[in-house]
């Protein structure tokens, strides 16, 4: 009897269906697992590639502050971003929706109640909406100094320019985001799904 090994190549094929079951299994508990720890007050950076869309009819908040900074996002670092921060927010028709390209698919999270979120901190790349404000202060600041060394630039474009107000009001919000922190949300009526990608 030959007990020598031989080499044997068994031919197969991957599901797709199973594969794509896979896929969406780990994206949902990503999605629960990044949930959990926003809700329980950690940062939820969500580094997957082009970043998130935050959109709502109506965002009422108090203890508002803006100002620059530098963020990365999946693909490239240093972006140019408008950090927001808002003590308390009141959030009408939430909907976070995160692209999805190589399944040609958008996983969207979305709230049929309001939203009630304290600790409210958002790194944004663009900002839409109808917005206005009380008590709002701007200012800007020299920071010339600190650009002769490129380590200094976030601390440069955090410190050049600073907004606040004691009351923010935006209308018809769209946020893309790449960073998104809460250090308590309350998500009532919340509602996970998949929906077909625009192109």
């Amino acid at each position: 009897m030959n007990l020598a090994a031989e080499s044997v190549i068994i031919g197969g094929q991957t599901s797709k269906k199973k594969l794509l079951l896979a896929i969406i299994g780990g994206f949902l508990f990503l999605t629960a697992l990044l949930g959990t720890f926003g809700i329980t007050g950690y940062a939820a950076a969500v580094p997957l590639v082009g970043g998130f869309t935050v959109s709502f009819d109506k965002l009422e908040g108090t203890g508002f502050k803006m100002y620059g900074s530098l963020a990365d996002s999946a693909m490239k670092q240093n972006n140019p971003v408008a950090v927001n921060e808002i003590d308390n927010a009141t959030i009408t028709n939430l909907k976070i929706t995160k692209k999805i390209p190589f399944l040609n698919i958008n996983a969207v999270v979305s709230a049929s109640q309001p939203v009630k979120i304290t600790g409210l901190q958002q790194k944004a790349t663009q900002i839409s909406g109808d917005a206005s404000f009380s008590s709002m202060t701007m200012t800007d600041k020299y920071v010339g100094d600190l650009l002769n060394d490129p380590k200094n630039l976030p601390t440069a474009a955090a410190q050049h320019f600073f907004q606040t107000a004691d009351t923010i009001t935006i209308t018809n919000g769209v946020l893309d985001t790449l960073y998104l922190f809460q250090k308590s949300v309350t998500l009532n009526g919340m509602k996970v799904s998949f929906e077909p990608a625009n192109n």
